[in-house]
């Protein structure tokens, strides 16, 4: 007879980390779920990061795939081959906290209207010391938001106000964030063709349509450190541009909704094209004034930089330095 489905999947994607897997999987002994599926979806890790798994916990389904360059496609097949009735994404250098997953499985159990539920988070490590995720990220609006506190410590939120609030500055961390299985799967998934900003495109387009739960408790460790954080700052904003055009493509917005979305991404596509024209690259600069103009970006500073961008590149530079020299 085939057994039944565990509660809840966890799915660690990784890449040469075979230190970080190995704290990840101790941690996560202490969930306080009995069936937790763990999945390590490496995407073409070339250390023994397989080994390590092996030793760590011989349960935990390991997979390997040839290196696509985003954690997305991990995460994606990791899903694939899960099983549980709930599924969590949790980067093997972050951690799950002891006793914390178990209460979720209960909350969501307990609340069916409840699509995702998301917590908080300890963000920083133990040189610098550790702050509320929730209340760097989600900040004082976040608190605001309309709500039905269930039960002490345990929001569901409207709908509507948290999607707006999501778009305009995001407080999920997708550590601290645990879904009905049906929900991730009609969403499609991870956008593979995006990287650091595939999780905000993700829970964008499920606010628009799920009912998300917020527990005010810590459910993961965010450990700061350079290897996680993006040293592309280009590309990243690049990213979060695409995000905002796919939801309004993938999505039937209302109009207060689309008028947010579109909001945020004329500020974004002005920000991507000014970090080109600092870094001298007016062609390029050119090219994204120009599609932030397009997007209704009509400000006399967008049109400015735009006609700026369209001299030669000498005369750019001059009026730059006698710019900065009159300050």
């Amino acid at each position: 007879m085939p057994t039944a489905p565990p509660a809840l999947s966890v799915i660690v994607p990784t890449y040469n980390r075979a230190g970080y897997v190995r704290e990840c999987l101790t941690a996560l002994k202490q969930s306080g779920v009995p069936d937790l599926e763990v999945i390590v979806s490496d995407d073409g890790s070339t250390d023994d990061t397989r080994a390590v798994v092996a030793a760590t916990d011989p349960t935990t389904v390991y997979l390997w795939q040839p290196n696509s360059g985003t954690p997305c496609t991990a995460r994606n097949k990791g899903f694939e081959v899960s099983r549980g009735r709930y599924v969590g994404f949790l980067d093997c250098d972050d951690q799950w906290l002891p006793g914390v997953p178990a209460r979720v499985v209960q909350l969501l159990d307990k609340y069916p209207e409840v699509d995702v539920l998301f917590a908080d988070a300890r963000m920083g490590n133990p040189e610098q010391g550790y702050v509320s995720w929730i209340e760097v990220a989600g900040q004082a609006r976040f608190f605001e938001l309309p709500h039905r506190e269930s039960e002490p410590g345990f929001r569901i939120l409207e709908r509507g106000p948290f999607f707006r609030r999501t778009a305009e500055r995001s407080p999920l961390f997708i550590g601290a964030m645990v879904m009905r299985r049906e929900v991730f799967a009609a969403s499609g998934g991870f956008d593979p063709a995006l990287c650091g900003a595939a999780d905000w495109e993700l829970w964008l387009r499920m606010a628009t349509r799920h009912t998300f739960g917020f527990l005010a408790e810590p459910l993961a460790v965010y450990t700061r450190h350079l290897d996680n954080m993006s040293s592309n700052h280009d590309r990243m904003v690049g990213e979060f541009c695409q995000a905002l055009v796919n939801v309004q493509a993938k999505c039937e917005l209302p109009p207060e909704d689309l008028r947010v979305v579109r909001g945020r991404l004329r500020h974004e596509l002005f920000h991507h094209a000014y970090l080109a024209y600092d870094a001298g690259r007016y062609g390029a600069a050119r090219g994204r004034f120009w599609r932030a103009l397009s997007a209704g970006n009509l400000s006399p500073k967008t049109a400015a930089y735009f006609a700026a961008c369209c001299l030669p590149a000498g005369v750019v530079r001059l009026l730059r330095r006698t710019k900065r020299a009159g300050r």
